[in-house]
């Protein structure tokens, strides 16, 4: 007699019907103001953009850096620059430069970096992805926060 050896697959989902897939989460982990040989404008910009949830991986994403005229909420923008930031491995980080000389942009301004400002990245967090600085109040000549 031949018997017959049936297989029996189960597959263990989430509460939701779905395995949950970890989730990027990208945060402006530095950023840093240069002034210039005058020591009264803004010469360059440094942000660093990091993914913190290892074992994930993000999009392609953008940060945009936004020199306000001061602190409080609705001040006004007076300067905008941005770049790609490419794919980010968990634990990954990318550094990007942005020149600044010659828009004259005094040092007592409000700075605002922040990635995904668009909100086109699924993160973990959507509440960290910015961060601010006020170089004259920091100290200047490559002051960072």
């Amino acid at each position: 007699m031949i018997a017959k050896l049936t297989l029996v697959l189960m597959i263990t989902t989430t509460t939701m019907g779905v395995f949950a897939q970890a989730k990027p989460d990208l945060v402006v982990s530095g950023l840093t103001v240069e002034h210039d040989a005058s020591g009264q404008a803004v010469a360059r910009v440094s942000v660093t953009v990091s993914n913190a949830c290892r074992g994930t991986s993000s999009e392609p994403t953008f940060v945009l850096v936004t020199f306000k005229e001061s602190e409080q909420p609705g001040s006004k923008a007076i300067y905008f620059v941005g770049s790609k930031v490419r794919p980010l491995k968990g634990g990954e980080s990318q550094t990007l430069m942005f020149e600044a000389s010659g828009k004259h942009i005094e040092l007592t301004r409000h700075v605002l970096a922040e990635v995904d400002p668009y909100r086109k990245v699924g993160e973990k967090s959507e509440s960290n992805n910015w961060r601010t600085l006020n170089p004259s109040a920091a100290g200047a000549a490559g002051c960072s926060k």
